[in-house]
């Protein structure tokens, strides 16, 4: 069990396996992966998409592409933290780890089914093992708008499904967001903003406000504020390399 101590220098990236193993306890890496995958590819699109701009037009392809190093080796250390407890409990050799399975389990034993009918308990759990409750609060493209929206998933936590309502019809917000890149969702009553080849912009009529929330291409929160102010908008999909490409002149 261990992880890489970078996972990117220059243009080489590592990813999955190459960049961290996991103990079969707990079932976690290929989650894992598959996280670095869709996280990483979507950066380099988008850093693809903006290679023409520069930092005068808020663009940074350096700022995007560090950022995965940053949010996936955090993630992966928590992960290898999980990973050591459990596989640590089930079969190391130590005094205390036997004295837990063959004393402390089985007397907290009867206690099981009362927590497993605890659901908030067990959901809890299962977002846990799951890898949803990995978050990029720490990321340089998680930026929280003023005034800030209160109630709202925070930037960088991934965006929870729920029962939405989009163009007089309801339906679930993970399939809506379905189509790939940049998603903003407007509160029912929030100013209009312009759609763009990398930005699909959905009202939610049945979330009453005037603020916004930026979904990123990998599901996460990326920008959130209580009004919809297209300044701040525009500077954080310009950091991500989504903005629109300002008109070249004759």
């Amino acid at each position: 069990m261990r992880s890489g101590r970078r996972f990117r220098r220059g243009r080489l990236f590592l990813a999955g396996d190459a960049a961290h193993t996991y103990s079969p306890a707990t079932g976690q890496g290929m989650n894992a992966g598959i996280q670095d995958a869709v996280n990483l590819g979507w950066k380099l699109g988008f850093a693809t998409n903006g290679a023409g701009r520069g930092p005068a037009e808020g663009f940074d392809a350096e700022v995007l592409l560090g950022s995965y190093e940053s949010e996936r080796r955090a993630a992966a250390r928590g992960r290898l933290v999980l990973t050591h407890a459990a596989f640590w409990a089930e079969a190391s050799t130590g005094r205390f780890p036997a004295w837990l399975r063959a004393v402390a389990a089985p007397r907290a034993a009867p206690a099981f089914p009362v927590l497993l009918g605890r659901r908030r308990l067990v959901a809890e759990a299962v977002r846990v093992v799951s890898q949803l409750r990995v978050n990029y609060r720490r990321s340089p493209l998680s930026v929280e708008g003023t005034p800030p929206l209160r109630g709202a998933p925070r930037p960088g936590d991934r965006l929870p499904d729920a029962t939405v309502g989009v163009a007089g019809a309801a339906g679930r917000l993970h399939a809506v967001l379905a189509r790939p890149g940049v998603h903003l969702l407007l509160q029912r009553d929030a100013a209009p903003l312009p759609s763009g080849p990398w930005v699909t912009v959905l009202r939610l009529s049945n979330s009453p406000g005037r603020g916004l929330v930026a979904v990123r291409p990998d599901g996460h929160v990326g920008f959130r504020c209580a009004a919809a102010d297209p300044v701040e908008l525009t500077g954080w999909l310009a950091l991500i390399g989504a903005a629109p490409s300002a008109p070249v002149g004759p």
